[in-house]
């Protein structure tokens, strides 16, 4: 069966130009997700944001892939995964996986000391690699809540909450989500929920992003499908903010990575963190000695 062919038209052929030049532009933040394309394209006026210029975009980005004009790995999808299985030819291949493995991830918990427990908890999971790209270097978690979080999902919070006060730590939540209806609505009913309800006490809930201010600030494309009058809180909204409304991915990831990098050490004691990253590189260099005489006991073994 001949494969089907998409017609290429100079009007697509200059966006998908608009669209590489993006791609390079953010290359340090790839893969980027579909939504993260399309706003870019939106604040430069190269496309309107109306619903017809998303499906379009969509659509474009799939035969760029497929015909080889954008590589595959420069576009991911976060809302669908692949859990896989797997196993090994026989156990030779087995000890020589394991053995470049061995003590090779080792990372000293760099929050040691601190007397917060930080989460970054954000609404959407579409984000969730740039933030846990850079989270992980603090040794913080992200939380991805996807909307209004079950009672099962905060008893779980309430838990590494009471886990850590043990240790003395004071909680932190450090909030992301979208500006609309809903997203203003999430935190105030976590919080709701979780001090007045469960009686979990003495936490810090901050909502980061986004903000009234970071869309003036940064000149924000609106949603057009983020305020819909079947939401329970519609009415509510459009009185305090009007019909504009704007989704977390619409800020640039560079702003954003600022954002979330500010957000986390302003809660942080920098000179302990820089202390324990210190002892985290003497570790590293006494771990990889020992792997050294452990990898050549194995050679031996497999000789």
């Amino acid at each position: 069966m001949a494969r089907r062919e998409f017609k290429w038209t100079d009007k697509q052929i200059e966006k998908l130009n608009h669209v590489i030049k993006i791609l390079n532009e953010w290359i340090k933040y790839r893969p980027l997700t579909l939504r993260q394309v399309y706003y870019q394209l939106v604040s430069k006026e190269i496309i309107k944001n109306v619903v017809s210029e998303y499906t379009m975009l969509s659509n474009m980005l799939k035969w760029a892939r497929i015909d080889g004009y954008i590589p595959w790995e420069t576009i991911e999808d976060r809302v669908r995964a692949v859990h896989f299985g797997r196993g090994w030819n026989d156990k030779k291949s087995f000890i020589e996986e394991q053995a470049d493995d061995f003590l090779g991830g080792y990372r000293r918990h760099l929050m040691n000391g601190q007397d917060k427990f930080i989460e970054v908890w954000i609404e959407k999971d579409a984000l969730s690699s740039i933030f846990s790209r850079l989270t992980r270097r603090y040794c913080i978690s992200t939380v991805v809540c996807r909307g209004f979080s079950s009672i099962t999902f905060l008893n779980d919070f309430k838990e590494r909450i009471e886990e850590n006060e043990k240790q003395g730590k004071c909680p932190v939540m450090l909030y992301f989500g979208d500006f609309d209806a809903s997203g203003l609505e999430m935190l105030p009913a976590m919080e709701e929920t979780l001090l007045n309800e469960m009686g979990t006490n003495g936490i810090e809930f901050k909502r980061i992003a986004l903000t009234k201010q970071d869309i003036i600030d940064y000149n924000l494309p609106n949603d057009p499908n983020a305020v819909k009058k079947t939401d329970t809180r519609y009415k509510k909204f459009i009185e305090k903010f009007g019909t504009y409304a704007v989704e977390l991915d619409a800020l640039p990831p560079n702003i954003l990575e600022q954002k979330i990098k500010t957000a986390i050490e302003n809660e942080i004691d920098i000179d302990l963190f820089n202390s324990q990253m210190e002892i985290e590189k003497q570790e590293v260099e006494d771990l990889t000695s020992l792997k050294s005489k452990v990898i050549e006991l194995l050679k031996d073994q497999l000789n």
